[in-house]
């Protein structure tokens, strides 16, 4: 047996018996990394948002309410999309606004 197999033996060995200890470990892994995207996407928006790049801002929000539905970083994107929405109407355009509206209250409905 050469160095390489007996590695590759050894690591799927490895792989195979983890401990349940190890497995919590894996599973909070993708856990954060889940959350890491949420944060990260939520964050991106709120540059879009900032940089007053709006109609990608809303894309970013609406994302999140769909791929992450019921967490925090979604409540934010909801808060940050009817601000939005006020913005528009504020700016008198209205049909944005509407459109805004009616985009975050077809994602919620299908959250």
């Amino acid at each position: 047996m050469n160095d390489n197999t007996q590695s590759d033996a050894i690591s799927k060995t490895e792989t195979v018996s983890a401990s349940p200890a190890e497995k919590v470990v894996a599973a909070k892994a993708t856990i954060d990394i889940e959350a890491t995207t949420r944060g990260f996407l939520l964050r991106m928006g709120n540059s879009w948002f900032e940089q007053g790049d709006l109609r990608q801002a809303v894309d970013t929000y609406l994302k999140i309410i769909d791929q992450y539905p019921g967490n925090e970083e979604s409540k934010a994107a909801q808060a940050k999309l009817l601000a939005i929405a006020q913005r528009y109407e504020q700016e008198g355009t209205l049909r944005l606004s509407l459109d805004v509206l009616e985009r975050l209250e077809q994602a919620t409905l299908t959250a």
